[in-house]
């Protein structure tokens, strides 16, 4: 089996290093990019030295604003971190055609084969890219090397305290993250790490090491790929979206841990938003969707709504999405991330018909708007209300 090389790049504290970008001077102080500079506005992204204060995520402005005086408070550009975010995703298409664009700050792409054809390492061609992002854009990132995507998702996140660059390789998988919890994996849900634990599952290292039959019967075909994933076997490749979708997914981890719901409400907004005009590239409409949230704890609650009607509108699926919101959040518990999966979708004439009455796709005129504004002007240019 062909082994693939895959990185993950993630661009550091994006939203203050875009600010950085523009403003020099804020180099090496502690800066927080806030949804408003008012006393209504919370945190959404800090500099590590507005971390060493103490300043945490989703943090209100009323009441840091006095705390921190020395901390620069700089109103998110939604429109300007967007242009950014296309600079960064460019640059790094230039490397290789197999680049998966997973947010804003994030995406993976497939480096197989590469080593050979620039007659290089891969660790050299990953300082490669490092540098010239920086250089070229001006932001800096961390990347992850290995054989999965798990695998450079778990590397990248040590390359952030590792000097920006860190590879998993395929020969010390176990000796690099073996003793790593197994609720620290990403795509392990509350339900399978209490299953996992009631079986004495707690690290890498004990799941895989259980018998591919044992890990089948206990987790079903996810589980195996999960383990193959882990062991260096690539079962999810990066995808260039070619092929419209079968569902779309839109979700990431906070910088910090928050209790706070309207920080959790802005940030799914995000996501909508993000996921429709994704699904709206397509010509596609969204029947059902599911809102999840993560707690700190990694116990994962999630709700799916079925929508009136075959939507592609913002504005719909975003008023269904936050009252799923509503229902799942605890205001006792503190909160890792949250996202939305758009699914049941359909592409033009696809749209199937009731039997009993007719199916009247809602294609929103005025998202589409949007979407052509931002694409022009930068995303965020147009501000909703409500």
């Amino acid at each position: 089996m062909r082994q693939h090389v895959i990185a993950l790049v993630d661009c550091d504290c994006f939203y203050v290093s875009c600010e950085r970008k523009d403003k020099p001077d804020l180099q090496g102080k502690p800066v927080c990019a806030v949804t408003t500079t008012s006393n209504k506005g919370i945190v959404l992204s800090r500099s590590k030295e507005a971390k060493a204060l103490g300043i945490k995520m989703g943090a209100p402005m009323f009441q840091i604003k006095d705390q921190y005086p020395t901390c620069h408070y700089v109103p998110a550009r939604y429109h300007r971190y967007a242009e950014i975010s296309k600079e960064v995703m460019d640059t790094i298409k230039t490397f290789s055609p197999d680049v998966e664009v997973t947010s804003v700050d994030e995406a993976y792409i497939d480096l197989t084969g590469l080593n050979k054809a620039q007659n290089t390492t891969y660790t050299d061609i990953i300082k490669n890219i490092r540098k010239t992002i920086l250089d070229k854009v001006g932001i800096p990132v961390s990347i992850g090397l290995s054989c999965s995507k798990i695998l450079a998702k778990l590397a990248s996140d040590k390359a952030k305290n590792n000097g920006g660059i860190f590879v998993i390789r395929p020969d010390k998988i176990l000796d690099v993250i073996g003793d790593t919890a197994i609720n620290d994996v990403c795509g392990v849900g509350r339900k399978n790490t209490i299953n996992m634990q009631c079986n004495g599952i707690f690290t890498v290292r004990d799941f895989v090491e259980r018998d591919n039959g044992w890990v089948r019967k206990a987790f079903g075909i996810n589980g195996l790929s999960l383990k193959q994933e882990l062991m260096g076997i690539a079962t999810s490749l990066v995808e260039n979206e070619r092929d419209a979708p079968q569902s779309i997914q839109d979700t990431r981890s906070f910088e910090d841990f928050t209790q706070n719901l309207e920080f959790i409400r802005h940030a799914l907004n995000g996501h909508v938003h993000t996921a429709c005009q994704r699904m709206r590239k397509w010509n596609g409409f969204c029947s059902e969707i599911e809102v999840m949230i993560k707690t700190k704890d990694f116990k994962y609650y999630a709700m799916e709504a079925k929508l009136p009607n075959p939507t592609n509108s913002d504005f719909e699926i975003r008023e269904a999405a936050q009252k799923v919101l509503t229902a799942l959040y605890r205001p006792n518990l503190i909160y890792r991330s949250t996202g939305i999966t758009l699914s049941r979708l359909a592409y033009g004439a696809e749209i199937q018909q009731s039997l009993f009455e007719e199916t009247k796709p809602h294609d929103d005129k005025l998202s589409h708007l949007v979407d052509e504004l931002e694409a022009k002007f930068g995303r965020g240019i147009i501000k909703t209300g409500g």
